[in-house]
């Protein structure tokens, strides 16, 4: 065989053998969950963005009472296998303000709807690369398989309230 012919044949099962390589699909039980009170509820669903892995969540707290209700991002903790793994990120934060961020209040009879993402798992741009130009900052990653949730913490009146929420999530090799 000449050279070019064997080049392109090992060209093409090189091509050959990616193209059938094993895709990872991320999937949680259940979809989402719910927490309900008489005065508010919380709703916590992963996000895969048109790909195949979850690497956000939306957050929904419906605020059912007549007073105001605050969700503390200080002390709201992302859940790992049922253990507190770091805070989370969303709009809004940025470098400056991702160790001490702000509270979201809730007004009465008001829906809150923020896509989060664990601040453990997000990546970094280079800060003096100039390729990244125009880019967040952060961006975020896959979550791992496990059981991962939230440990939310609203506050209303001087009354706390920590609502856990949790799905379990598999990574399927189809």
């Amino acid at each position: 065989m000449k050279k070019p012919t064997r080049l392109l044949l090992i060209v093409c099962l090189v091509a050959g053998a990616f193209a059938c390589a094993p895709t990872r699909i991320w999937t949680s039980t259940p979809s989402f969950v719910t927490a309900e009170s008489g005065g508010y509820s919380a709703q916590f669903m992963p996000l895969t963005n048109d790909k195949n892995f979850i690497q956000q969540f939306r957050l929904l707290v419906s605020n059912r009472s007549s007073k105001e209700l605050e969700i503390d991002w200080e002390a709201t903790r992302y859940l790992f296998n049922g253990r507190p793994n770091g805070r989370f990120w969303f709009e809004g934060i940025d470098e400056t303000n991702i160790n001490n961020p702000p509270s979201d209040v809730v007004a009465a009879g008001e829906t809150l709807m923020k896509v989060i993402a664990p601040v453990e798992l997000l990546s970094i741009k280079p800060f003096r690369s100039s390729q990244y130009k125009g880019q967040p900052a952060f961006s975020a990653g896959p979550v791992p398989e496990g059981n991962n949730g939230i440990a939310l913490v609203l506050k209303q009146n001087k009354e706390v309230f920590r609502v856990r929420l949790s799905v379990a999530v598999r990574i399927e090799i189809k």
